[in-house]
């Protein structure tokens, strides 16, 4: 039986139902970006068939439903929105997981750089192993969810034969444990003592010291079977059998794992790396740390059915403030020694998975806006809209972006979706490539920008409403219905894009695509411009041919900005 979601925040807001009409008139408008004349009367048709229809029972029952989660400390999506991450039988490094390079450097490399992370990374996850994790705001002096912090205990996600469940970790922060990666081997490397405070300095450098001159190789790398998926892996498991489930159970008690890289470059084709290829970690875990041992590099690959990149980069920011001169720590002399793990009667076959993740491609394009670019333009916007320039350019027409809004300022609250390609922005984009745009163009695709922003923050969007009421339709009917079925097109997502709200912390992402032919974009605002990682298949079409475009789009943009900028500026 599944065991999260943790409600930590019970006393947040109530997370509002959108209405029926409102979510159906923004379905509406959303949809007519995407369709021609034709297209679009024939959603118009299926949005009124539904309305008519099954509609007002499945917002009956939500509403209904809504209020019962709420007083649960949960609210109306939580659950069913776990669920469907837990129902991937896909490998979750090509599908769902998310590799974030962060901001922490440290004062030196090798044994004592990890020495320093372990402290660094080590001393928030302690906070929550004794539940002392500080409360979370967000920059409108709002209180946050507490849910996702529940990962910095540890605990696993377990692979079942039509649903993952999570398991818990062990509570309280007393002798907890790490796991250290290397050279394919894992260790179990204590972290705390008998107090349950982070152990001193020395012993966990003589830990790590230990595991760093452990060089043979492993022969079966501990974590690469992991990559393989929940389809295949709920048909083995390995951990059931009587000689690993101590193991596994060690396993999901670690607070987190680290992986020591030696051989790493500051690049993108290391984090690639890491992204894709098998036994980097241990991919059912939370939270799973990469790091090279001989530079400045450290990412984390995260589990990403609970941990949303918000709560992650909170986390990040309180790493890189601990003190490590007044570090309230312990020397234990009966502290264990580092500890290997080794799995018994585990045969994997890598092959397929292997070339699956060869056919990931990661670029990384980076364009930058005139000096004079005015401020009311957002990081968002211009990023938004330069993708869709550069879909135009690329394929002579644009198609659906998701854009992730942070809404952990409700209870249970996790993130709602933000649709960018409005009528207007299609318009300001069309009238662009032609030579033909005008001011009121900009105005209008930026007041279209906002108005998405407002209604998501307040929990108005459609996304996550309409997804309740398909879920809801399957069990009292209605799920068939033409909007569900035919008329997608304004909930697809060709560009799955995401940012991080503070690039001081996590400085870029690797995000898989969410449809086998479209893109994941992840962008961080820098002071000159906007950097785009973007992430597609072997099936994703002229995906290098876009790449490119996307410099030809910000140029085209930025020119038009700068030759307008007096006239923004006066709106």
């Amino acid at each position: 039986m599944r065991t999260y979601p943790h409600h930590l925040t019970t006393d947040l807001p109530q997370l509002p139902v959108p209405s029926l009409e409102e979510s159906l008139e923004r379905y509406r408008t959303a949809s007519a970006a995407m369709y021609d004349a034709a297209g679009e009367a024939d959603v118009n048709q299926a949005i009124a068939d539904f309305a008519l229809g099954s509609a007002p029972t499945l917002q009956h029952t939500l509403e209904e439903y809504a209020e019962t989660m709420a007083a649960s400390g949960s609210n109306w999506m939580a659950e069913q929105w776990l669920e469907r991450y837990l129902r991937n039988r896909e490998p979750l490094l090509l599908t769902s997981n998310s590799l974030f390079q962060f901001n922490l450097p440290t004062a030196s490399t090798g044994v004592d750089r990890i020495v320093e992370l372990l402290q660094r990374i080590g001393s928030i996850h302690i906070l929550q192993a004794a539940r002392e994790t500080p409360p979370e705001y967000d920059d409108e002096g709002r209180r946050l969810s507490m849910d996702a912090w529940a990962t910095f205990n540890g605990g696993i996600r377990t692979p079942e034969v039509e649903e993952d469940i999570w398991m818990r970790a062990g509570t309280g922060a007393t002798y907890r444990s790490v796991g250290l990666l290397y050279l394919g081997r894992m260790w179990e490397v204590p972290l705390t003592g008998s107090e349950g405070k982070l152990l001193a300095a020395e012993q966990l450098r003589s830990s790590v010291e230990y595991v760093l001159s452990q060089t043979e190789p492993a022969l079966q790398s501990f974590a690469g079977f992991a990559a393989l998926g929940s389809g295949v892996l709920a048909l083995q498991l390995p951990w059931e059998a009587e000689e690993n489930r101590s193991l596994y159970t060690r396993l999901t008690n670690m607070l987190f794992t680290l992986t020591l890289d030696p051989q790493t470059e500051e690049n993108l084709d290391t984090l690639k790396r890491w992204a894709f290829q098998p036994g980097f970690a241990w991919v059912y875990k939370p939270l799973s740390y990469l790091v090279g041992l001989d530079n400045q590099l450290i990412a984390a690959s995260v589990e990403h059915s609970v941990l949303e990149a918000g709560t992650l980069a909170t986390a990040v920011r309180r790493m890189q403030s601990v003190e490590l001169d007044t570090l309230d720590a312990q020397y234990d002399e009966h502290a264990t020694r580092p500890q290997e793990l080794i799995w018994h009667g585990v045969h994997d076959d890598l092959n397929e998975y292997y070339e699956r993740a060869m056919g990931m491609q990661v670029q990384r394009v980076t364009v930058h806006h005139p000096e004079q670019f005015p401020d009311d333009i957002s990081a968002d916007a211009q990023a938004q809209l330069i993708l869709m320039i550069a879909q135009q350019l690329t394929y002579g027409h644009i198609r659906a972006h998701n854009q992730c809004c942070d809404m952990r300022h409700f209870r249970a609250g996790r993130t709602e979706t933000i649709r960018p390609v409005t009528l207007q922005a299609v318009n300001f984009v069309n009238a662009l490539v032609q030579g033909g745009a005008t001011q009121a163009h900009l105005t209008a695709a930026l007041a279209a920008h906002q108005d998405w922003i407002r209604a998501a923050k307040t929990g108005k969007a459609f996304d996550r409403h309409m997804f309740m009421l398909h879920h809801i339709g399957q069990e009292l009917g209605g799920a068939n219905a033409d909007i569900f079925r035919q008329y997608a097109h304004a909930r697809e997502n060709f560009l799955a894009t995401s940012t991080a709200d503070s690039p001081d912390t996590i400085l870029r992402a690797i995000v898989p695509p969410t449809i086998e032919d479209g893109f994941g974009v992840h962008y961080t605002q820098i002071p000159s411009g906007v950097e785009y990682v973007l992430t597609s298949t072997q099936n994703t079409p002229r995906a290098e041919e876009f790449h490119a475009s996307i410099q030809s789009a910000a140029e085209l943009f930025y020119t038009f900005v700068a030759a307008h900028t007096p006239d923004i500026i006066e709106e």
